[in-house]
């Protein structure tokens, strides 16, 4: 095969990668499912919210947004059965959500806004760290941890459901 040849079939096998690229893209952007893209669902990032009835889990442990209005960590044996409440905001009311807000509060909030329950994670003490993540752990736990943009995996964590909130970012545990 000649260089010209060969040129001329990576730049059509280019062409093809970057078309399904756009294409997938596309797909997105439409609102479309792309299974491949989607986020572990052990994680909630920073501006993600649970709606009634949605959750996270990993391994026994699942955090359920329950249609009663309750942000619950439950653990399970196996097949489900056993299972047992390790945590939760105490708030009621139907249609409440839960959301990680951009500053890393993590937040249960009724129908009409107002706010029921906070971790008391936000504001500026972690502005070093852009991101933060609320993580359910396979043990039975949950935590919201700060990170920065960096090749090391860097992290604070925050608050959990075992321990409340951390002072290592400046503020004190209560």
């Amino acid at each position: 095969m000649s260089m010209a040849t060969n040129r001329s079939v990576m730049t059509r096998a280019a062409s093809v990668a970057a078309a399904a690229i756009l294409a997938a893209t596309g797909l997105l952007a439409a609102g479309g499912t792309a299974h491949a893209v989607r986020t572990a669902s052990d994680t909630l990032t920073n501006g993600g919210t649970l709606a009634p009835g949605a959750g996270l889990d990993n391994g026994d442990a699942h955090l359920v947004m329950q249609r009663d209005g309750d942000l619950v960590l439950y653990t399970s044996g196996t097949n489900g059965a056993d299972r047992q409440l390790r945590w939760h905001s105490g708030t009621t009311g139907e249609g409440n959500r839960a959301e990680l807000r951009a500053d890393g509060n993590l937040v249960v909030t009724a129908q009409d806004g107002a706010e029921l329950w906070q971790s008391r994670t936000g504001g500026t003490d972690c502005s070093h760290m852009p991101w933060t993540k609320l993580t359910v752990r396979s043990h039975g736990d949950m935590s919201i941890l700060a990170g920065q943009d960096s090749e090391a995996p860097y992290y604070v964590p925050l608050w959990s459901a075992s321990f409340g909130l951390q002072p290592s970012c400046g503020r004190s545990a209560r």
